[in-house]
């Protein structure tokens, strides 16, 4: 079943989405999807009915000015990694109301921007967050911004952003942050990401006290086909594996 989600933030921006909930009764363990760069949450949505047949409910968002076609309010010049973070600090929060969830049992799942998001959130957030998945998560942020802050440019795949973006991107200490999350992390990267390199998912298991590495051969940042498929079946394996309930009936 897809349900409409719409509320307000503590700013007065709407945040937009839509949860796919199993077929049946209950509270369910809840995966919360962040979309990356410039994408919204169709381009993810369609996990929803794999995690559903497993008893996993799922709740897929638009970041306030994370894409060109969010439905969410604000613009992709106000967005910062801080202000997703906002977001979804304020998505779990609404998450923890639904008369559907499993409060208990809340996992974030992020691919690239998303999910840096993801693991910057879950570092401040662990008593809510029961474990983390990240699809070639963009670690390599930082960098990035600090050399376009240097260069005086202020275009990501040719969409303009607000100085403040790299401003305060480059000063995120990535591995030092995400490196205070203890609980459990499936990372999934493909060893031919033209654009977040595996490197650097390599080097958070450094920083990761509990976290796995799944390497996605010749897959590059984005799946589909195949790649989407697996990458699907790792993360509801790991979830039901981390979840600390019995999924009957599913």
């Amino acid at each position: 079943m897809v349900r409409e989600l719409t509320f307000i933030k503590k700013n007065g921006k709407r945040i937009r989405g839509e949860a796919c909930i199993p077929e049946g009764s209950g509270r369910y363990p809840v995966v919360i999807f962040c979309h990356g760069f410039g994408g919204d949450f169709r381009g993810l949505a369609h996990h929803g009915e794999g995690f559903a047949k497993e008893g996993i409910c799922c709740l897929f968002f638009d970041f306030c000015g994370g894409g060109r076609n969010s439905l969410s309010d604000g613009t992709m010049e106000e967005m910062t990694v801080m202000t997703e973070c906002e977001d979804l600090e304020e998505v779990i929060e609404y998450v923890k109301a639904l008369d559907y969830v499993d409060r208990e049992q809340i996992f974030l799942q992020g691919e690239s921007m998303g999910g840096l998001v993801s693991a910057l959130t879950a570092a401040k957030r662990a008593e809510d967050i029961r474990a983390l998945v990240l699809w070639y998560p963009a670690f390599i942020i930082p960098e990035d911004a600090e050399k376009r802050y240097q260069a005086g440019g202020g275009e990501v795949f040719g969409i303009p952003l607000g100085r403040s973006f790299d401003q305060e991107a480059k000063k995120i200490d990535v591995y030092h942050e995400i490196g205070r999350y203890t609980k459990p992390v499936l990372i999934i990267h493909g060893d031919k990401d033209p654009v977040v390199p595996l490197r650097y998912s390599e080097r958070a298991l450094t920083v990761y006290p509990n976290a796995k590495l799944i390497v996605m051969r010749g897959a590059g940042h984005g799946y589909d086909g195949e790649d989407s498929a697996a990458a699907r079946k790792h993360s509801i394996s790991f979830i039901k594996e981390h979840c600390g309930r019995k999924f009957v009936g599913h």
